[in-house]
């Protein structure tokens, strides 16, 4: 075969441009990509499928590699040009756990959980478990619609170290987590509003827009433009922490209702971040652990055997940059790979320099001064980070329509039934 019928066969695989998403193109693009990684859920679930399992994993990378890169979500709307960034992120977690299962050394195992038991411990243990030799092909099927959207593997005994949020709520019914989960959602929904709308009100016609623009006004003094970056940069971080929050208590609803999910296996997804008293209580524990198998199997496992820890705690940051840069050049708008890699980068450094501090001293870095010690050496780096997203429209998107913002109907509704004002 010769280059030229490569590359029209690559074409044929992946459009050039985007296209338009409808029930073709989603039937297209969309499910082989879900029904490849779906059978990989059930297979490494099932006893001797390792073969099997290796030789399907290119084919599921080269269908999501597809989806991703080929559909289109923003529906030719700049405005949601945030959409193919989400579906981005999604196609590359797909990839993330279809590489880790596909050399899984031995078969995932369901945990029978309580019903509306809320687990509080700190790690999950399958010791107590015992299980059958192989799992039934019927029940294989059946537990991969929970494995393909369980990403921190709750009530399964894949997990090694994970930290389960302690809830402080107590057990609740099916229908008391259904009420709080979608108050959430509505308090969510007002205060991702809220602080994006901020955002966007520094400067609506630069980094505001869908056009984007820089967060550092080279018309302030230094100070005052640092100032105000690091400002934006905060009120940032407060926006993804609302949206991530958000979309993770819609899913927590939709799984309970439609796939008949225990409230259980929808634990608090953050411990307060913004407490952490180091870089390595912030990432190993206190952010969200969604993503920790993915950088683990495919970061720091292979990382480590070829450079040691430290290796492995610099590989489980660049799986990370990766997805993050993959994502945001989704906008259709550049990348920014310097800047993206550079602050993850930064942040497996930070961790490694705790390290270093606590074999010489004997002392880990905590309490107020690792309080500040976390919120200087992320928010510093954050600033480039926020600032490569601002430049292709990222902090300018939106989510929903301007007459449909969540705040703008709180108002309209205080203003025609309460007559507040």
């Amino acid at each position: 075969m010769n280059i030229t019928n490569l590359v029209s066969l690559s074409r044929l695989l992946v459009p050039q441009e985007r296209v338009a998403l409808s029930a073709s193109t989603f039937s297209t693009f969309f499910l082989p990509a879900f029904v490849s990684y779906f059978a990989m859920g059930v297979l490494v679930q099932r006893q001797r499928t390792a073969m099997i399992r290796v030789a399907l994993l290119p084919v599921v990378l080269l269908c999501a590699c597809r989806a991703g890169s080929s559909l289109d979500f923003s529906l030719g709307i700049p405005n949601y040009r945030s959409f193919n960034q989400s579906f981005v992120l999604a196609m590359s977690t797909l990839s993330m756990r279809s590489t880790a299962w596909a050399f899984a050394r031995k078969p995932y195992k369901r945990n029978a959980l309580q019903p509306n038991k809320i687990s509080n411990s700190d790690a999950l243990s399958s010791s107590t478990n015992q299980f059958v030799d192989d799992t039934q092909l019927s029940t294989a099927i059946w537990n991969a619609w929970d494995l393909s959207v369980n990403l921190r593997g709750i009530g399964w005994d894949w997990p090694q170290g994970l930290h389960i949020p302690k809830n402080n709520h107590g057990t609740k019914s099916g229908l008391e987590f259904l009420l709080s989960t979608l108050a959430k959602i509505l308090l969510y929904a007002l205060a991702f509003d809220a602080a994006s709308r901020a955002v966007r009100d520094f400067s609506p016609e630069t980094f505001g827009s869908v056009e984007g623009g820089t967060i550092f006004d080279a018309s302030l003094l230094p100070l005052s433009r640092y100032t105000r970056s690091t400002v934006v940069t905060i009120l940032f971080g407060w926006t993804v922490y609302f949206v991530i929050e958000l979309e993770y208590q819609i899913h927590a609803i939709a799984s309970v209702l439609l796939f008949r999910q225990a409230p259980s296996q929808w634990p608090p997804l953050f411990d307060a971040p913004w407490l952490s008293t180091s870089l390595t209580s912030l990432w190993g524990h206190k952010w969200h652990q969604m993503l920790r198998e993915c950088f683990i199997s495919v970061g720091t496992r292979p990382f480590s055997y070829l450079f040691g820890r430290t290796g492995g705690v610099m590989g489980a940051f660049l799986v990370s940059g990766a997805l993050h840069y993959f994502g945001l050049k989704a906008m259709g708008r550049g990348g920014h790979p310097v800047v993206v890699f550079g602050f993850f980068i930064m942040q497996g450094a930070g961790l490694i320099l705790e390290g270093v501090w606590k074999r010489f001293t004997g002392v880990r870095v905590d309490g107020c001064l690792g309080l500040l010690w976390t919120w200087l050496w992320v928010v510093f780096w954050a600033n480039f980070m926020v600032d490569a997203w601002a430049r292709v429209g990222l902090v300018g998107s939106m989510c929903f329509p301007d007459d449909y913002r969540p705040t703008v109907l709180l108002a309209y509704f205080l203003k025609r039934y309460l007559n507040l004002w």
